[in-house]
């Protein structure tokens, strides 16, 4: 009897055990993923360049006149408006040639007078013939020559004030002034030590020059040429400028213009942007990353940049299937948006993409997907929706107005 309990007791804990059994987990070794949908919504492609800033005008302070340097009358690297006093060059020789010059016109002056006073007498003699025609005509060419050297005495009085005016040395434009070559008591000028007393720039506005390949100017070059045909003053600030520590310049940038030719040694050719610069932290010299909107890419695809993967200079994306098996498909690269990367191929909105695990996943491997999390918000929106992306990081299409 007490075997008959313990058998039938046994058969009761078996069936109980089968009917709490739970859902049976994956097969094992079947590797888990993490993914995410293909995006599909408009985007704006921008470009980054590296580049170089200088300033809206730079000019090498020379000195005209060779003389000795009496004064320097600025701080080096402070900030000037034009017509300021930078130097100024011993003016005594240049005062006593100007006040020579000066008599010499005067002297010019009074024999040119005197020889049209002859000369009205010599005409009146000539008329009643009591001189030669050959007398008369004497008597007027040598009053044509004192007349030209009265011109010559008063262009050489203009000569000589110049270069008294070129004692003193001025800023040429408002701006910065640089380092000062030339020390007080130098023999400056074509003359002497120094030619170049110092330079200046500048910097409000500034340049941003950078280079873009032929294949890239193509793309572009109607663009460019319509915005270039816009007065200034209508075009829109697009260029954003990325510091090389890292920040964001807080003024937008405009195009300028591109140049007239590609540099045939690099196969590049030189774009201008202007920047304001209110507070002079931009200086000549400065590097910087430069993006600038290019074109508008209408329903683009999009990946986590983590999703791609490159072999032998192709690119890849690692697709779950329905039924949880990889398919691997080509792709292409297009500008980046934020952690996401525009992607072209036989992709299709909503297809799940692996980002997590994707280095170990194979062709035809069946694998257990879960939903990817990212360590920053991956943007999700409809198909349809268009970014608003922030001025200081991905400015809005270039415009042609």
């Amino acid at each position: 009897m007490n075997s008959g309990i313990r058998a039938i007791c046994l058969c009761a804990a078996v069936v109980f055990a089968a009917g709490c059994k739970k859902s049976a987990p994956p097969e094992a070794g079947t590797l888990r993923v993490e993914v995410t949908p293909v995006i599909q919504k408009d985007v704006i492609a921008n470009n980054r360049w590296v580049g170089l800033l200088d300033g809206y005008q730079n000019a090498a302070i020379q000195a005209q006149v060779t003389g000795y340097l009496l004064t320097q009358n600025y701080k080096e690297g402070s900030t000037l408006k034009k017509g300021d006093v930078l130097f100024t060059i011993d003016p005594r020789p240049f005062e006593a040639a100007l006040a020579q010059a000066q008599a010499n016109y005067a002297t010019a002056i009074a024999k040119a007078q005197l020889q049209q006073i002859n000369l009205q007498k010599q005409e009146q003699l000539y008329k009643t013939q009591v001189i030669s025609e050959l007398e008369y005509q004497t008597s007027y060419q040598n009053t044509q020559a004192a007349i030209a050297n009265v011109a010559a005495s008063q262009a050489a009085v203009q000569s000589a004030q110049v270069n008294l005016d070129y004692c003193t040395v001025t800023a040429p434009f408002d701006g910065v002034v640089g380092v000062s070559n030339a020390q007080v008591g130098d023999l400056v000028g074509p003359g002497g030590r120094v030619t170049v007393l110092t330079t200046a720039s500048q910097i409000e506005p500034m340049k941003f020059n950078f280079f873009i390949t032929e294949s890239e100017y193509l793309e572009m070059a109607e663009l460019l040429q319509k915005i270039q045909n816009l007065p200034l003053e209508e075009r829109k600030s697009r260029l954003s400028l990325q510091l090389a520590d890292g920040t964001t310049y807080p003024e937008l940038g405009k195009f300028y213009f591109f140049n007239r030719q590609v540099n045939s040694s690099t196969g590049a050719i030189q774009i201008t942007g202007l920047f304001p610069n209110p507070t002079g932290v931009l200086r000549p010299g400065l590097f910087a990353m430069v993006t600038a909107p290019v074109k508008e890419l209408k329903g683009a695809l999009l990946v986590p940049q983590k999703a791609t993967v490159e072999l032998q200079g192709s690119y890849f994306v690692s697709v779950v299937q329905p039924d949880n098996t990889i398919k691997t498909v080509p792709i292409k690269l297009g500008p980046q948006e934020g952690q996401l990367r525009v992607v072209t191929g036989p992709l299709a909105s909503g297809e799940n993409v692996v980002v997590k695990g994707v280095e170990k996943v194979r062709p035809g491997m069946k694998v257990d997907p879960v939903p990817y999390k990212a360590s920053e918000p991956v943007a999700t929106s409809s198909a349809s929706a268009a970014p608003s992306p922030k001025p200081s990081a991905s400015p809005a299409p270039a415009e042609t107005k």
